[in-house]
């Protein structure tokens, strides 16, 4: 019986160590994958941050350094991944600092095959540098607010949710609008189709006798 028991003991601690060690190694790899896709999205978003400036200043050959990357928080952007990002532009040759911008982000995500989801940064465009910063730090409690300006605060966060969900709501409505639409010319589409068919006169070949 001594024996019996202290085989089971000794069975119960080699599962018991096998599943720490499952969990632990879990937990490493799911850190470095995070790490890989953390580092991944911030090449990507920087890429967007070049071609904007490209396209919008005609800024081109420019190094870009992350200062700051705060994830927006609030009813408006509960189901938006919307971030603020401050940026360091440096001359590249002479890693002189030309300019520190801020930019709205927004990373939109889309089903693509059955369990795969992507998704797609776009730069919504350039923010006021000192309201952003500011912004970021009333969110991150780095400066203290007096209650009158709390008040504010929120009145202007309801304020935006309602704008966000008016703007939901008539977007929604244009979708819906335009495929109604397009359903319609696809009716008319097969009617006219139908119509053709119905006038077409089948050309049968006749023999000669």
């Amino acid at each position: 019986m001594f024996l019996s028991s202290s085989a089971s003991t000794i069975v119960i601690g080699v599962v018991v160590l096998v599943v720490l060690v499952f969990v632990i190694v879990s937990s490493i790899t799911s850190k470095k994958a995070q790490k890989v896709e953390q580092q991944k999205r911030k090449k990507v978003v920087r890429e967007e941050i070049k071609s904007y400036l490209a396209k919008t200043q005609n800024i081109k050959n420019i190094k870009v350094e992350y200062e700051k990357v705060y994830a927006r928080k609030g009813a408006e952007y509960k189901y938006r991944d919307v971030f603020d990002v401050v940026v360091q532009m440096y001359e590249p040759k002479t890693n002189k600092l030309i300019s520190v911008n801020a930019y709205e982000v927004e990373g939109i995500t889309t089903k693509s095959g059955k369990n795969n989801y992507v998704t797609a940064w776009q730069v919504n465009g350039e923010i006021d540098l000192e309201n952003t910063k500011r912004r970021i730090a009333i969110a991150e409690k780095k400066v203290k607010l007096t209650k009158q300006e709390k008040v504010v605060l929120k009145k202007e966060e309801k304020s935006k949710a309602v704008e966000h969900k008016i703007q939901v709501k008539e977007e929604i409505k244009n979708l819906k609008a335009e495929k109604k639409n397009q359903s319609k010319n696809d009716d008319v589409s097969a009617q006219m189709d139908k119509a053709i068919k119905a006038t077409t006169v089948k050309f049968v070949p006749r023999r000669n006798k």
